[in-house]
């Protein structure tokens, strides 16, 4: 992947995203894997996703209430 203007790559950028963000850019990244022309760009989208989904479930267990 190529660096794109308005691509947060970093965890404190992220975290200040809501859940909805977060949910887009995962979503945005699995089209991309999908079109994605060689290995080594799906390897770098999977990479993406898995780590958008983690920060996405630990932000989803911090607002649980009660925690």
């Amino acid at each position: 992947m190529g660096k794109r203007s308005g691509i947060i790559n970093h965890e404190e950028g992220l975290g200040k995203l809501s859940l909805a963000d977060l949910d887009r850019e995962i979503s945005r990244c699995h089209m991309r894997f999908g079109i994605a022309v060689s290995t080594r760009m799906r390897k770098q989208f999977e990479s993406r996703i898995h780590w958008l989904e983690s920060i996405e479930s630990d932000a989803a267990l911090n607002k649980r209430p009660g925690s």
